[in-house]
């Protein structure tokens, strides 16, 4: 099998029909090209040249092989091309596993900032749990995981990438509804909703942590707050509670937000996989950590 390099020496001069003009384009001695063309003339047992003192030719066996040469060595240059784009980065596909609140502002804001410069890499977007993450990125079902306060799991990365206040969600027909900014203390005499602990138990228990800053325990409806959001039926439950700011981008109908004054701020991370990165996920943590003003710091 012909080297790649004889396949280079052969078709430069077979497109100048000079040795001379062909060995400046390869930026080589005529002498050495000439040896090569020769070799490669011997490995395949058939003259690719006719040669005079004032001219050269191609053979019939010559314009045969040039164009399977042509075609050789476009695809080596289109699989150099590819590696070069994986490692970079730039192809494959990335499976993402998001929490509830990320899809009103923050993954869409990642995607479109990824697809930006990584339109080769196809993205796959899967709702999931706090508590289903981990064991997603440890049997390799997703790549990378976007998540308000994810479950701190040895052998998985948290980067924070997001900051954001919370907000307290409230039927319009609530006294507090029409009002700027709130302290949540205002609220200790109501009904909450949130979800059961067990699908995201570090997120359930830092809502709860700040109830509990805010001077009371709260006293917790059996509905799921996700549940009542998803099905349209949150109006229908007597009931408040409080989230990211980023959810009020998808308020549904009847429900009002109204920014807590004085309540703690939810970090979102990125999680990956400690010690298992790939060039995609790299990409993308490398665009999510700016994109959201917040200064990245990795959490073990």
């Amino acid at each position: 099998m012909p080297e790649l390099r004889h396949l280079r020496y052969f078709a430069a001069v077979a497109e100048e029909l000079n040795f001379s003009r062909a060995a400046e384009r390869l930026h080589m001695a005529q002498p050495p090209l000439s040896a090569a063309i020769r070799q490669l003339e011997g490995e395949l047992g058939v003259e690719l040249f006719t040669r005079t003192s004032r001219e050269v030719k191609l053979t019939d066996a010559g314009r045969a092989f040039l164009d399977g040469a042509r075609r050789t060595l476009a695809e080596a240059d289109r699989a150099v091309e590819d590696a070069r784009r994986a490692a970079a980065g730039d192809t494959g596909r990335l499976r993402i596993g998001y929490s509830w609140s990320m899809s009103f502002d923050t993954l869409p804001a990642l995607g479109r900032a990824f697809r930006t410069g990584h339109a080769g890499v196809d993205l796959l977007a899967q709702h999931m749990w706090n508590a289903q993450m981990a064991p997603a990125l440890a049997n390799g079902s997703i790549d990378v995981a976007i998540s308000l306060c994810p479950e701190i799991v040895s052998g998985l990365e948290l980067t924070p990438i997001r900051r954001e206040r919370l907000i307290v969600l409230l039927p319009h027909g609530h006294s507090l509804a029409g009002e700027q900014a709130i302290p949540l203390s205002s609220l200790a005499d109501e009904e909450f909703v949130l979800f059961p602990r067990e699908i995201g138990p570090r997120l359930h228990d830092a809502f709860m942590a700040i109830y509990r800053r805010a001077g009371f325990e709260p006293r917790l409806r059996s509905e799921s707050f996700h549940t009542g959001w998803d099905l349209g039926i949150l109006t229908d439950i007597p009931a408040v509670a409080i989230a990211p700011e980023s959810v009020a981008a998808g308020l549904p109908e009847g429900i009002a937000a109204v920014a807590l004054s004085g309540a703690d701020a939810l970090e979102t991370c990125l999680v990956t996989r400690r010690d298992e990165r790939s060039p995609v996920v790299d990409a993308f943590a490398a665009i999510a950590r700016p994109l959201f003003g917040l200064a990245a710091a990795v959490t073990p």
